[in-house]
């Protein structure tokens, strides 16, 4: 194709970005004076800026053959991300951006792409059925007017630009958690040694999914996997790190040269070969048990749990096989700080399986700057301050707080001044003066701005106060089924199950409007997890009963003046800019009020998609930055 360019004089060509990986490698100038338009699959944020730095122009195109054929179009530049612009439509075509219920989104909400206009086709020759199901009513056109239903994930940039995200059928769950495949191999694509990236679930054995990268060297780049994993796991949450990268040298095509998914090879989990061999009886059967769990054929003492495929799933199931063979309790706490055989066999005659569950839940203790504590929304748990944790760096430590109630039923706090003082005592244990930096959700929002108050009474100062959608009140009636329902299924969340799990056939009839209620949940959690204790119903009762004890206490609170400018987070889903629930704070901040609003429900505000936004406005204020 290069000695066609030359020969022909070439000007224009359109290719696929798979093809143009191709074109442009160890190319020597004869892309010089050529356009290049690139269709047919999203464009790699690397290969963009290769394009622009050999080419005369880079166009990126995207239309299905529905539309015939291209329907918007972006010029791409030189600070080209992984996140490829797909531009404005071009004349004589409409595009909607929707979401289930045929509604338009609001700017930077992911929806499904609809097109319309002059270019859509009829339909497909001989088949109504797909017809219909994909050339479906236009409610924006003129009456009898139809649109294409694309399948993929888009959203309105804050300039007008479509951004193409990833396909519809590439929104996977794996263990309870919704996962886009285009954030992955964006992540990995990212990387200055990758060419290309991509990321599938795979299901090698029955029941266990696991996420797996797969990419291609740079030119000159010499890559090394398990340093791809840590890159990804500095970007991305825990459950969306794939648990092998596997180094190719070229991605499978299909005959039209877009990527091939279904000839991806399997992934290879491999133990260390220069790792130390057993050295005592319990290092063998503890190796014995990570490869049983983890379904290799050797493990080492130094291999890492979860670098060998290991997820939050396996190692619950490994902690009921430690405590089965080895007749030892061991919290699953101790694994995640302990991930290999000789770490975790110097714990198992010391560790607490009632860490998860203690007041002061160390989510990160490494860092060299001053600490971020984090309150607990209503369920007491502060479990899901993890990817919170995970996106701020390495160097912030980070810490949660959990009610007491949790192991202490019968001190659970009279009024949240109470409960801020018995948490002002603990962060002080840790960071001895301030400044102070403080966070809290929902419930917790108050209780963090209670203890702001407490602090600056003891001389102290603090630096940041951020509030996550705090003030939203629960309309719970007399038995107090929503809060049991809320605190139930945050507990499933954490385990990696959701509300669906429980409320179906089996126990449907008697929760009312599908409300969880624990009988329910234990009836449940005792036909699916192997490592079901009888503690375990006494921990959801204490759960439950915590929950409506910060109810109750909540209802009785009235927030006093603190010093402390207060950074709130609004959740703010359908785009109204409603700033009540910030407003309501402006009596009781001295340094006044900065709101910023988040396009999640109240309930997802600390999901993947939620911290994207929240995370960059708290890095940078914990850097000092307005």
């Amino acid at each position: 194709l290069r000695s066609l360019i030359t020969a022909a004089g070439v000007t224009v060509m359109q290719a696929t970005p798979s093809l143009w990986q191709a074109v442009v490698a160890d190319s020597e100038g004869e892309l010089a004076g050529v356009r290049a338009l690139v269709g047919g699959e999203a464009l790699p944020g690397e290969l963009a800026r290769t394009l622009v730095s050999r080419t005369a122009a880079v166009t990126n195109l995207y239309g299905p053959t529905e539309t015939t054929i291209w329907s918007t179009a972006a010029e791409v530049h030189a600070d080209a991300t992984g996140v490829s612009s797909i531009g404005r439509p071009i004349a004589n075509t409409q595009v909607y951006i929707l979401d289930t219920a045929l509604s338009p989104v609001p700017a930077g909400v992911p929806g499904e792409l609809y097109i319309a206009g002059d270019g859509l086709a009829r339909g497909y020759l001989d088949r109504p059925d797909l017809t219909a199901e994909r050339f479906v009513a236009d409610p924006f056109g003129v009456p009898g007017a139809r649109m294409y239903r694309t399948g993929d994930l888009v959203r309105w940039s804050a300039t007008g630009q479509l951004e193409y995200l990833s396909r519809i059928d590439d929104q996977v769950k794996v263990r309870g958690f919704r996962i886009e495949l285009g954030e992955i191999e964006s992540t990995l694509a990212a990387h200055p040694g990758i060419a290309r990236a991509a990321a599938v679930v795979r299901e090698d054995r029955p029941g266990d999914k696991r996420l797996v990268g797969y990419v291609v060297a740079a030119p000159g780049a010499v890559l090394d996997p398990q340093a791809l994993r840590a890159h990804a796991a500095a970007a991305l949450p825990e459950y969306m790190v794939p648990a092998t990268v596997m180094v190719l040298d070229a991605l499978p095509l299909t005959p039209n040269g877009k990527l091939d998914r279904r000839a991806l090879p399997a992934p290879e989990f491999t133990a260390n070969a220069t790792g130390r061999a057993p050295r005592t009886a319990r290092e063998k059967q503890l190796c014995e048990l990570f490869a049983e769990v983890l379904g290799v054929e050797r493990v080492s003492i130094d291999d890492n749990f979860f670098e060998l495929g290991g997820h939050s799933l396996l190692a619950t199931r490994l902690i009921s096989r430690v405590r089965s063979v080895l007749d030892v309790e061991l919290g699953i706490r101790a694994l995640f700080d302990a991930p290999t055989v000789a770490g975790l066999v110097e714990r198992l005659d010391t560790a607490d399986p009632d860490d998860s569950f203690r007041v002061l839940l160390p989510l990160r203790t490494t860092g060299t700057a001053a600490p971020l504590f984090c309150v607990h929304p209503l369920g007491s748990l502060a479990w899901a301050y993890e990817g919170l944790a995970d996106r701020l760096g390495p160097d912030i430590p980070v810490y949660g707080l959990q009610g007491r109630g949790l192991l202490e039923p019968q001190r659970r706090p009279e009024s949240v001044a109470e409960m801020a003082a018995d948490y002002v005592a603990r962060i002080r244990a840790v960071q001895p003066s301030g400044p102070y930096r403080l966070l809290g959700w929902s419930f917790g929002g108050n209780v963090a701005h209670e203890m702001a108050v407490q602090l600056e009474e003891q001389g102290e100062r603090v630096s940041l106060l951020a509030l996550v959608d705090a003030g939203v009140t629960y309309a719970v009636g007399p038995d107090g089924s929503v809060v049991e329902h809320e605190t139930l299924e945050t507990l499933l969340q954490s385990l990696g199950y959701k509300a669906g799990d429980v409320v179906g056939d089996a126990f449907g009839t008697d929760t009312g409007a599908g409300r969880l209620v624990r009988a329910d949940v234990i009836e449940f959690l005792r036909g699916a997890r192997a490592d079901w204790r009888e503690g375990d119903e006494a921990r959801i009762d204490a759960l439950v009963e915590a929950a409506r004890n910060n109810e109750r206490i909540l209802g009785a609170f009235t927030p006093r003046r603190s010093a402390a400018r207060v950074l709130y987070f609004a959740a703010d889903p359908a785009g109204s800019d409603d700033g009540t629930a910030a407003d309501k704070w402006l009596p009781y901040a001295g340094g006044g009020v900065v709101r910023h609003t988040v396009p999640y429900e109240h309930d997802a505000m600390m999901s993947p998609g939620s911290l994207s936004s929240i995370v960059p406005v708290v890095a940078a204020a914990l850097r000092g930055e307005d």
